[in-house]
Order: C-alpha cells, then sequence, then structure tokens
C-alpha cells in the first residue's frame, strides 16, 4: 500500500501546526519520522488515520483520497500502534490482540473462527504466542508492545501506524520491537514510525522525514537526509555521525 501526503497543512486556531508537508511511503519502506515536541508528528499522524481533517492538502493511498474513505474501510487500510496503553481492565494478551479484529466484524457481531485465526497468526508473527494467556497488565513493556503491534497485525491492514513505539523501553526491548517491526516490513507492509532517536533511523529505517516547526526539514535515505546539521537544527545539540564497524552510521554526541 503506497501512502502520498500532499501539500498537507493543519492548524489548532491561529498556531499552524503543519505547513504543506509532502512526502510519499511505499510497500516494504519504513519511513522514520524525526522531529522534537512539538514538531507536529503527532498531528501527521493524526490526519493520515483520518481522525483530524486538514485545512489544506490530501492524504491518498494507493491514489485513494482518505477524504472519501469511511471510517470501518480505513480501518480496513491502516492500523494503530500508541506509544503506550493501560486499559482498565486485565485483559489477557490474546483477547488485547482479537481486539484488533473488530474492523473486520459486524457491529453486533462476535469474533469467529476467522478472527480467532487472525490474532493467533498475528502473536505468531512478532513472537508472542507463549503470552497468550497471560494478563496484559502483567507483562513487560516491550512484551505490551509486541501485543500491540500484533493487535494492528490482527486488523490485517496495509499500513501500520506508530507513534514512539520504543519510548518507553529499555535498550533491549527497543531493540527487539524495532527489529520485529523491519521483519513485517520486509512481509510488505508499509510502516510509519515516530521517534526521537536518529540512530533508530540509521539502523531500521528505509527513508527519513524530519518535521521541524510543522514544515519538511529532510526527506530521504537515512545516510542522504541525517546529517550532523539536522540534528542540531531539530534537537539543538552538536554531534558527530560515524559508520561503526559494521557500517551502520551512528551520533555520537559533542560533549563540552
Amino acid at each position: 500500500m503506497r501512502i502520498d501526503v500532499r501539500g498537507l497543512s493543519f492548524s489548532y486556531g491561529a498556531r499552524r501546526v503543519l505547513d504543506g508537508v509532502s512526502f510519499g511511503v511505499r510497500s516494504g519502506d519504513v519511513l522514520c519520522v524525526l522531529g522534537p515536541n512539538g514538531a507536529g508528528k503527532s498531528t501527521l499522524f493524526n490526519c493520515i488515520l483520518g481522525i483530524s481533517r486538514p485545512e489544506a492538502g490530501e492524504i491518498a493511498a494507493d491514489g485513494r483520497s482518505i477524504s472519501g474513505i469511511g471510517a470501518r474501510e480505513l480501518a480496513r487500510i491502516m492500523a494503530f500502534v500508541p506509544q503506550s496503553h493501560a486499559p482498565t481492565f486485565n485483559y489477557s494478551v490474546f483477547d488485547m490482540v482479537l481486539m484488533g479484529t473488530t474492523a473486520r466484524v459486524g457491529g453486533f457481531s462476535s469474533p469467529g473462527a476467522r478472527e480467532v485465526g487472525a490474532a493467533e497468526e498475528a502473536m505468531e508473527r512478532v513472537g508472542i504466542s507463549g503470552l497468550r494467556s497471560r494478563g496484559y497488565l502483567q507483562i513487560s513493556g516491550g512484551e505490551r508492545q509486541l501485543t500491540l503491534i500484533a493487535r494492528a497485525l490482527a486488523q490485517r491492514a496495509s499500513v501500520v501506524i506508530m507513534d514512539e513505539p520504543t519510548a518507553n523501553l529499555d535498550y533491549g526491548n527497543q531493540l527487539r520491537v524495532l527489529m520485529r517491526v523491519k521483519e513485517l516490513s520486509r512481509e510488505g507492509l508499509t510502516i510509519i514510525q515516530s521517534t526521537h532517536n536518529p540512530d533508530h533511523a540509521f539502523l531500521f529505517a528505509s527513508r527519513v522525514l524530519a518535521l521541524l516547526g510543522g514544515r519538511v526539514a529532510a526527506l530521504g535515505e537515512p545516510r542522504e537526509a541525517v546529517t550532523e546539521e539536522l540534528i542540531e537544527n531539530l534537537y539543538g545539540v552538536k554531534v558527530r555521525l560515524r559508520a561503526d564497524e559494521d557500517g551502520y552510521m551512528r551520533c555520537r554526541p559533542l560533549l563540552t
């Protein structure tokens, strides 16, 4: 599934949050969205998901404007993975994943064998089948994030949008989640995710979109788009970019 954003602008009252944002992402891509707090990343995601209506511009899924797609059909195209989620009830991991199938079940119907199969397949794909009966509130942060990704997969969407999926995870869980995400892109899913860590872009992304003040500050492959100057402009810190022994670029802060 290809997503194209053309000339997207959005304001909260008199405050312009997105200003003429344009980019495209294809099936199998991992687009990493960089930018400081307040740059417009979450608002961009809300517009793509159809939650917020832009004041100008267009968003298209495989050439079809999402403005003409109903909420239920759009949920069959796009899935969303939040930073974190704490339900009031301690649902099992399986039930949390099964909730992702609701977009394909009628309003007065219960999940059937097809939906159960989709949930089980999704858990298998992200490696959490062994957590099936565990309480969602009783598993680790990394396991919760993988559960939310599995829920998105059970939705059978072609596009998965993730809002800082590793923000609250330790280093090991960050890598485990991002490696799963990369594997899903190799299966043909279109992945759009935000992060504050440029190293994640170098390691796992095929393309980078950097936002600053609601505008596109950089767009392209990580090695081309992410520069020392860009990181200083985005985050106000000086770094050196160097390739490690495996050829991956890394950010090194300049400590004074």
